[in-house]
């Protein structure tokens, strides 16, 4: 169901040109299908260096000892990730999956979606109703519709 905890897995995968949006998704399509086939509901990279990254549409963030988290590593850097990095900082972490352990919570953010807990990556569990995710989605709602 739309705004479900997910359940996403790792793939090494780096984007052509992460800083700019394009129509080049042929490769995030493809390992997103690949994860959703075997269970898991998307796809969250990791780049080569082992660093994780971005989703295949949406930017990770992530909480630790109640500090929001990015990743320090080539993305597309969200709209909704820097409205809400504006509000709860713009600290940025080079993590791994190994990583994940010292990790309270994450989560997956898009214009489309907000901010959508993530209860598991790959085998490690995460809090998915974390109080700081939780405040960071309602803010997100609040926030004002832009005229088109």
């Amino acid at each position: 169901p739309p705004g479900a905890p997910l359940r996403v897995a790792t793939v090494t995968y780096e984007r052509d040109l992460p800083h700019v949006k394009h129509v080049g998704l042929f490769g995030a399509v493809h390992h997103l299908r690949a994860v959703r086939r075997a269970g898991h509901d998307d796809a969250l990279f990791v780049d080569r260096a082992g660093t994780l990254s971005e989703g295949a549409t949406w930017n990770l963030g992530l909480v630790r000892d109640d500090q929001v988290l990015w990743p320090d590593a080539d993305v597309l850097p969200g709209i909704t990730m820097r409205l809400l990095a504006d509000e709860f900082g713009h600290t940025a972490v080079r993590l791994t999956p190994a990583d994940l352990t010292g990790v309270d919570a994450a989560f997956a953010t898009n214009a489309v979606t907000g901010v959508r807990p993530i209860a598991r990556i790959d085998d490690a569990p995460l809090a998915a109703d974390h109080p700081l995710v939780a405040r960071l989605a309602h803010h997100h709602d609040q926030l004002p519709d832009e005229a088109l």
